[in-house]
């Protein structure tokens, strides 16, 4: 690959404690962009043993089952175990009528939106879960408990809930784009409220800053709704748009905030606006800035689906019909925001690049990371880039770090893909490999697979909660 820079039931059901643990495979140095990193694992049995300190709560949904597992992640004999179960009080659902979509964590809640196959009129909607972690703060540092299993809090399930596919934590709250509804609910996990807001149309997504403003998007390509943003107050009795106002170009799939903006992603490139957080503004006064997410601006029409904010960035995959796709950083709060592009020539054959997530490594180094992944094979890889290895903050000098082979996606429409979550010593990531049933442990210091799990089923979108104990 070539890349070049361009700018309670915790199965426990009878004290049974099921605990999987794999030695780690063959180590890889970390490596120049120009360089190939590629981590093999091997595999043990499932083994029963005490139960031992979590390192943290993992959580992770299987699309195979329709359910989500939760596993507390132990590191014994330089062993990681994985002790799995299924989170307590979780519905029924069938895989073939409902799908578990996005999910968000907030305190100790974690809410994960469910579509259902037939328009929203059957069973969509969300279901909140206590993860059964609790933090204590110390200022400098935190002492984690988990004085609880996981189960389930409350479920929000029935033919009123519009269908959701997008779930948001922006804040102390969670989102959740009612997509049939033409609005958004805005859950509070610490007291289980709920209140809905009217805003958005079609396939939702939106973005809300200070717990004040929202801005929520219309996904239509053509005709009276193209281009539309719904502007909410979050605040006050009302609970309709302020008012509205239309980017140049339509088919918005994706909305997302760094600093007091608001950036979008249409068909075209990506938009942005300054926060009207006085509602001063009107359909006709917001000024709304366009950037081009193609070096040359020659039509290839590149676009991007999802923003990740991360410290004063926006950090997106741009893609095109045309020409190769790239790690886009915008310097999203500067005054006039500039895209650095890191373009990927080669991903191989079948391969597409995933949503990009970033995070802070140990020696607050900054790393993004995405998935080149769909092809079936055992190819696939998590690309690791460098923000910025001069460690001036502006990330203008981004770059690929290394590439990790990791297991096989599952992709079937917007389903199966890779998951990524990052543990609290800020050294450690897991991994769901979808095609192959299992979890990896990624040394992010060093790039490379330390242990490959087996869980089973199709785990997908993961998350992991609270730190050593």
């Amino acid at each position: 690959m070539k890349f070049t820079k361009l700018g309670g039931l915790i199965l426990l059901t009878s004290a049974l404690v099921v605990l999987v643990s794999l030695q780690s495979g063959c180590d890889s140095k970390r490596v120049a962009a120009k360089n190939n990193v590629k981590s093999k694992t091997s595999s043990t049995n499932a083994a029963i043993i005490p139960f031992r300190g979590r390192l943290t709560r993992l959580f992770w949904q299987d699309r195979e089952e329709g359910l989500v597992y939760a596993g507390d992640l132990q590191l014994e004999d330089d062993a990681y175990k994985l002790v799995k179960s299924k989170v307590q009080g979780f519905p029924d659902l069938s895989p073939q009528d409902n799908n578990l979509v996005q999910m968000a964590i907030a305190g100790n809640r974690l809410i994960v939106g469910v579509r259902d196959n037939d328009n929203g009129n059957s069973k969509s909607g969300w279901i909140e879960i206590d993860t059964g972690v609790e933090e204590e703060d110390h200022g400098d540092h935190s002492h984690w408990h988990y004085p609880t299993e996981p189960k389930v809090s409350s479920v929000t399930l029935d033919d009123t809930q519009g269908n959701p596919a997008h779930v948001y934590r922006y804040g102390k709250y969670v989102y959740i784009a009612n997509d049939k509804n033409n609005g958004f609910t805005q859950v509070d996990p610490a007291n289980g409220s709920a209140r809905f807001y009217e805003g958005g149309g079609g396939h939702i997504t939106m973005a809300a800053v200070n717990n004040r403003i929202a801005y929520s998007t219309w996904i239509d390509r053509a005709g009276d709704n193209m281009g539309r943003v719904d502007v909410v107050s979050l605040r006050g009795d009302s609970t309709s748009p302020k008012y509205s106002f239309r980017l140049p170009v339509g088919g918005i799939h994706g909305a997302g905030t760094c600093g007091n903006r608001v950036y979008f992603a249409p068909a075209n490139g990506v938009c942005w606006v300054d926060c009207d957080f006085d509602f001063a503004e009107s359909a006709e006064s917001v000024s709304v800035q366009q950037l081009s997410l193609d070096e040359t601006d020659d039509g290839k029409e590149y676009r991007t689906g999802a923003f990740e904010s991360f410290r004063d960035h926006i950090l997106c995959i741009a893609k095109s019909k045309s020409g190769a796709p790239a790690l886009c950083v915008i310097n999203a709060t500067a005054p006039d925001p500039q895209v650095t592009r890191i373009v990927c020539d080669e991903l191989g054959d079948g391969l597409k690049m995933s949503t990009v997530k970033a995070n802070v490594v140990s020696g607050n180094h900054s790393f993004a990371y995405a998935f080149a992944e769909g092809s079936g094979s055992d190819e696939e890889q998590l690309l690791v880039f460098e923000l910025d290895p001069d460690g001036d903050r502006r990330f203008n000098d981004a770059k690929l770090a290394g590439q990790i082979t990791v297991g096989r996606s599952n992709l079937e429409g917007h389903f199966g893909h890779h998951g990524i979550t990052f543990l609290d010593d800020r050294k450690t990531a897991v991994v769901s490999n979808p095609g192959d049933g299992t979890l990896s442990l990624v040394d992010l210091v060093d790039l490379k697979i330390i242990q490959t799990i087996e869980v089973g089923g199709q785990p997908t979108h993961l998350f992991c909660h609270g730190g050593k104990m």
